[in-house]
């Protein structure tokens, strides 16, 4: 017995060298993950930057749909989006920097596909329901982010912690520019204003319920399946998209907060539309 306690520190100190060298593999296999670089469509035809007032309002208001400014700052200045030691310390950068950094080209790029000039993938940014933003929705907010008067904001930068670097090792979490190439399709539409509505959840609201609308997982938050919206009256849905109040009066979390600043924007043909293909969703992928 009077060994036991040497035995013991013997085992545990195993251990410790056993958790340290699986983190140090952890490690190198997170960052080369992180070094890889991606190749992505290219097209000779050039998106076009509308100059006009009216345009450059609804890229405002497009910017506020699609969660630009949620992510970085009312004024596009670049915010602390997460600072979580366990998981990472991401800072959204200046999106006014970078519309003066980068190309229109290169900016397309950056947000349909999740790839920068050098080939690596960005983070976080969910460029996965940006590929199939519209030339025009698309130029519209570019051509809005180019009038903001400049804000260099913070240093943009993504430190992951121990946890998000383990999520990478084990393909928990993706680069961005390979859930843009894995993404799942949802079903098509039918009729014009189903297929509008379509559009608009791919592109407004996949970021959070996932590219099949099936719903996802985040950090402290769960997005249902959009299947969901089969329970909605009009009514219901409108009021949820307007002030986050679910049906029977439940206030929301995420969603509430999101409905409020970012979806309350959309028009009532927009979100009759939304309600056209939610509320007929099938119950199972197809399509």
């Amino acid at each position: 017995m009077r060994r036991l306690p040497g035995r013991i520190a013997i085992v545990l100190s195993s251990l410790i060298g056993l958790g340290l060298v699986a983190y140090a593999v952890v490690y190198v296999v997170s960052e080369r993950v992180g070094h890889r670089t991606y190749s992505y469509p290219t097209t000779s035809k050039p998106i076009v930057l509308p100059t006009d007032s009216g345009a450059i309002r609804e890229g405002q208001r497009l910017s506020t749909i699609h969660g630009c400014l949620g992510c970085h700052g009312a004024q596009a200045q670049g915010t602390v989006l997460l600072d979580d030691p366990l998981l990472a310390r991401i800072v959204a950068p200046s999106l006014t920097a970078a519309v003066r950094k980068y190309t229109d080209p290169e900016l397309v790029t950056i947000i349909r596909y999740g790839v920068r000039p050098d080939g690596h993938s960005v983070a976080v940014m969910p460029s996965q329901t940006f590929t199939l933003l519209s030339d025009q929705d698309l130029g519209q907010i570019i051509a809005f982010l180019k009038s903001l008067p400049a804000a260099p904001g913070l240093v943009p930068s993504m430190s992951p912690g121990p946890l998000a670097r383990i999520g990478v090792a084990f393909r928990k979490f993706k680069p961005i520019a390979e859930l843009v190439a894995d993404a799942p399709a949802p079903p098509q539409a039918s009729g014009d204003q189903a297929t509008f509505g379509r559009y608009l959840a791919l592109t407004a609201c996949a970021q959070c319920h996932g590219p099949a609308l099936r719903g996802e997982s985040h950090p402290g938050d769960v997005a249902p399946s959009l299947q969901v919206v089969a329970a909605y009256s009009p009514e219901d849905f409108g009021r949820l998209m307007r002030t986050g109040v679910a049906v029977g009066g439940r206030k929301l979390g995420l969603m509430g907060a999101w409905a409020r600043d970012n979806l309350s924007q959309l028009t009532d043909a927009e979100i009759a539309a939304l309600y056209s293909y939610l509320h007929a969703l099938p119950a199972s992928p197809s399509n």
